[in-house]
């Protein structure tokens, strides 16, 4: 016998690995670039003709030489991204039009390369990865059978069938 339950499922996967290039100018001459760490990453999500798009913003702090390695600085920048990600859907009846995304951060966006283009210019490479689940309200067919076990048969057989002396040692 087969019955149609409602059910919250995923009804989609998708994945996005973002790889871009960001040039910053500095506000003065810069001789070598020492570090830079991004942080403050913050992102949204919505859905678009079944593609998701992920919207957020992170902190870029770059430290710099200036004066001929004499000194040294911090140049913080906020930096907009913007990603779409291809979806693989399921064939699904969905029970209304409501869909929740949940995104997992696979890799914080991070600095993967940097390189001083002239004084004031630092092009930086930024990587990041994110997996998207969508879920919704789905009707599943399941086969139900009438012949239940009983639960206490289920107990006798694994009574009869664990060997109580299995972690005891051999002599």
């Amino acid at each position: 016998m087969f019955r149609e339950i409602i059910v919250k499922t995923m009804i989609g996967k998708g994945k996005y690995n973002g790889l871009e290039m960001q040039k910053i100018t500095l506000p003065e001459a810069a001789s070598k670039t020492l570090g830079c760490w991004i942080i403050n990453h913050q992102f949204d999500t919505e859905e678009s003709k079944r593609n998701v798009v992920i919207k957020g913003q992170f902190d870029v702090q770059l430290w710099y030489a200036t004066d001929h390695d004499q000194k040294t600085n911090v140049y913080n920048e906020t930096i907009p991204f913007f990603g779409q990600c291809q979806m693989s859907w399921r064939k699904l009846k969905t029970v209304g039009n409501e869909t929740w995304i949940h995104v997992h951060v696979v890799k914080y966006p991070t600095a993967i390369s940097m390189s001083l283009v002239d004084e004031k210019t630092v092009e930086i490479q930024i990587e990041s990865a994110y997996i998207i689940d969508a879920f919704s309200d789905a009707i599943v067919t399941v086969d139900c059978k009438e012949d239940d076990v009983d639960d206490s048969d289920l107990d006798e057989e694994i009574i009869m069938n664990v060997n109580p002396h299995y972690l005891e040692e051999k002599k």
